[in-house]
């Protein structure tokens, strides 16, 4: 059996990069001897019963890449310079070594930019043309290769395939924040609001996804709220996943949170605090709010008690990913 190891931001507790990594064991592990580079390399192994080696043991890693047949950059938005500078550079520099020992590279489901450097596009731009496969998931990612003369292929989101067992919704209304700018006290104050206004009989369950993140802007928006709400922190994927398909409605604003709303039928509204954001709103049709414009909170909160989520069910079923295109 040919070996790959998979580079992504796996071992964070973050749930959509593991729900990311989970798809991706799921798929390749049939054909590869899997290893994970992990910020916790014990609990990814243990997790995912594939090999696993801490991300930042430079040594292990250009060990591990040097024994492989096949290098694996995980799905997600790891080639941007918006979040860190430092970590495009990183996971550039995985792809350099790894076509630097020749061998093949597939990027794996991911969302490109946005980049704030020439510098930045510069360096993405050759280490990708030195891919052997490239599989994006959004038309503006696409459209960016194919102006470097990059070939890539569209596919969807890898947790599109993941599997949420259908269950019976409860009489709840989930929130999932994380900390960025724009998400201030006035933010958290006209969301509590909003909510209280438009859903006082609603249970409401505050989703903390990735708790050195989203934590402390949970508890702030619970104080705002001032009822009694359930905050979910540090779950597993699964249980993430099965809290948020229960859910009659759901605000949130990290993109695989939306997704798995949208995936379980729950009424979502996005808040979009990034581009990836939005451009799954438009592509399911759904109504949503830029971060930026708070003061239509209220009007658009009103508004998700009008949605019906079984329009989505159409759209959802185009969305598939065919483990072949991956064949080296």
């Amino acid at each position: 059996m040919k070996k790959a190891v998979c580079s992504g931001y796996y071992g964070f507790d973050n749930f959509g990069d593991d729900a990311v990594l989970c798809v991706l064991v799921q798929l390749f592990s049939k054909k590869y001897d899997l290893t994970v580079f992990s910020a916790n390399p014990e609990k990814t192994s243990k997790d995912y019963n594939v090999k696993s080696v801490y991300s930042f043991d430079y040594l292990k890693v250009l060990s591990a890449i040097m024994k492989t047949d096949v290098f694996i950059s995980g799905g997600g938005s790891l080639l941007q310079d918006v979040t860190s500078k430092k970590s495009l550079l990183y996971y550039l520099g995985l792809i350099f070594a790894a076509t630097f020992f020749k061998k093949d590279v597939i990027i794996f489901a991911q969302g490109l930019g946005p980049f704030r450097s020439q510098v930045s596009q510069i360096l993405t731009k050759w280490a990708l043309k030195k891919c052997k496969i490239i599989t994006v998931r959004d038309t503006d990612s696409q459209r960016l290769l194919r102006d470097w003369g990059i070939a890539s292929r569209l596919v969807c989101d890898p947790v599109f395939t993941f599997d949420i067992s259908p269950v019976e919704k409860q009489n709840t209304i989930g929130v999932q924040l994380r900390a960025f700018r724009g998400v201030n006290d006035d933010f958290l104050k006209r969301l509590a609001d909003a909510v209280n206004a438009n859903f006082p009989d609603k249970e409401v369950v505050i989703f903390s996804l990735q708790p050195s993140i989203d934590l402390d802007v949970c508890m702030r928006f619970k104080e705002f709220l001032g009822r009694e709400a359930v905050i979910k922190n540090g779950l597993g994927v699964k249980e993430t996943a099965e809290e948020i398909s229960k859910l009659e409605y759901l605000i949130a604003m990290r993109f695989h949170a939306v997704l798995a709303g949208l995936m379980s039928g729950v009424k979502v509204l996005p808040v979009s605090y990034d581009k990836k954001v939005t451009f799954l709103s438009l592509e399911a049709g759904v109504d949503y709010i830029e971060l930026k414009h708070a003061e239509v909170l209220e009007e658009k909160v009103e508004h998700l008690k009008t949605m019906d989520a079984r329009d989505l069910a159409g759209w959802l079923k185009t969305k598939k990913l065919d483990v072949n295109i991956f064949d080296i």
